[in-house]
């Protein structure tokens, strides 16, 4: 990159909260480099040597939504691309009295970036390691590996924005419906037996707040693993069809028939926070597979 950037041609930057943010090299096309005063992981174009070139078109909206989604589902935690430039126009007007000191993009977009930070924080205690090589590490190229399976990885990097419990479970289901295009039940029934042995990735925190910790990282999916082959044990040990149970919970969420999960707390809310990790590994598995 030895080019000087260009950094007015250039539209969206990534917020990853809770990521270490270093610079690698994605899908052969884009230099992700950070923007140190923002603290953002930008896109710039390369040529076929891996070099910066101002004169090569820039990404587009779209190609750095993709790559949000991509980094967002590799390290199970919430992305946001931001305007480098123009603040994004929020999609409503909120109701009450003008705040002339208070500019409404920007307050979104701020609002946005805290939801993202706090998604993290509810998850992880710790930072999480960027799971990529600078260069050539295959995990980048995120055309090949997610080639017809755009849509499951958008539902995913959606899904695990929210904040709360339940619309995390409601967005993590719907993975579960795309493979298909149906209930998700059969899905589900044909692969509660890979969970022990699928490969789902190395992705490892950093302790920043206890130095003392630091050569103890916690490999993430190995914790969700054993919690989700714990909870498939526990169901089966009581004669519960697992799909159909996990089903029950996502109708519950999403219809107002009968079986309503209501409120955010109490033992029902406790069960299905014990679901979650089965229910996450699942959809990895449905959008990496299909």
């Amino acid at each position: 990159m030895a080019q000087e950037i260009d950094w007015p041609s250039l539209a969206y930057g990534i917020r990853m909260p809770g990521i270490g943010i270093e610079e690698f090299e994605a899908d052969g096309r884009w230099g992700m480099q950070e923007l140190s005063p923002l603290g953002l992981l930008v896109p710039l174009p390369l040529t076929a040597e891996g070099c910066y070139d101002a004169s090569l078109t820039v990404p587009s909206l779209e190609d750095v939504l993709f790559v949000a989604d991509c980094i967002a589902f590799d390290h199970d935690s919430p992305t946001v691309v931001v305007p480098l430039h123009e603040p994004a126009a929020a999609p409503y007007e909120p109701v009450g009295h003008d705040r002339p000191w208070a500019a409404a993009n920007h307050t979104y977009r701020d609002i946005l970036d805290s939801v993202a930070e706090q998604a993290h924080e509810i998850r992880y205690t710790d930072v999480l390691r960027l799971r990529y090589d600078t260069y050539g590490d295959l995990l980048t190229r995120f055309s090949d590996r997610f080639t017809g399976r755009s849509e499951p990885l958008a539902l995913y990097a959606m899904a695990i924005r929210h904040v709360d419990l339940l619309a995390e479970y409601m967005g993590l289901y719907r993975v579960l419906e795309t493979p298909r295009r149906d209930n998700g039940l059969g899905f589900i029934t044909d692969h509660l037996d890979s969970l022990e042995r699928y490969d789902f990735g190395k992705l490892l925190t950093i302790p920043v707040f206890l130095p003392q910790h630091a050569e103890e990282p916690i490999e993430v999916f190995s914790v969700l693993r054993e919690r989700a082959l714990g909870r498939l044990e526990a169901l089966r040990t009581a004669g519960i069809d697992t799909a159909r149970h996990l089903y029950a919970i996502r109708n519950g969420l999403a219809h107002g028939k009968q079986d309503l999960i209501l409120n955010d707390f109490g033992n029902t809310v406790d069960a299905v926070a014990a679901d979650l990790p089965l229910l996450k590994l699942l959809a990895r598995i449905a959008v990496e597979q299909g």
